[in-house]
């Protein structure tokens, strides 16, 4: 069996989770893998964490432009899954790593969380009040909606000529004003 990405919602989904999942882990370890060592430097605690963030920048790329440009997520989704990623990896960092409680109100929390995805997700509120989902637009259409403001003089830089003309009339009220006060004194 051959799966070809661009058809295989299912690969791009394994692909798309793999890749953040490696990003966030490498990530919270960064921010946590200094914790136990109480003499550092500045420096040095930097030292050892930089490096997680730098790898956790390059597999999160991908993983948004693999989650975006497929179709898979809302940005807001790609937020609820690094919230819940985030919280589930400080949950085992705590529990093995710095040997610290796990609560069940963190657990609770956690489900919380998970449910509040999935209502995101499958749009669950949507489509019990049969309220429109809006559509996600690619990352083609978004730079062909881009040209097309430049093409009306959007974002190009020129000048509106409508606008030039009020800014020299308000100057000139402003100067008549001025001359009227000066001439009254």
């Amino acid at each position: 069996m051959i799966l070809d990405f661009n058809n295989s919602k299912l690969l791009q989904y394994i692909v798309y989770l793999l890749l953040f999942i490696t990003g966030q882990s490498l990530s919270m370890w960064g921010q946590y893998v200094t914790l136990p060592f109480k003499n550092l430097t500045y420096w040095q605690a930097f030292s050892m964490a930089i490096p997680f963030a730098w790898a956790d920048w390059f597999f999160m790329t991908f993983a948004i432009d693999i989650g975006h440009r497929y179709k898979l997520v809302t940005p807001t989704q790609d937020t609820f899954l690094l919230i819940i990623l985030q919280f589930s990896l400080v949950l085992l960092i705590n529990q093995f790593y710095l040997k610290q409680k796990v609560y069940r109100s963190d657990v609770l929390a956690f489900g919380i969380l998970l449910v509040g995805y999935f209502i995101s997700f499958f749009h669950l509120v949507s489509k019990a009040f049969n309220i429109p989902i809006p559509e996600q637009h690619t990352a083609e259409e978004t730079s062909t909606t881009s040209k097309k403001i430049k093409k009306y003089g959007g974002g190009s830089g020129k000048r509106n000529k409508n606008k030039d003309k009020t800014n020299k009339n308000n100057k000139n009220n402003k100067k008549q004003k001025k001359v009227k006060f000066l001439e009254n004194a």
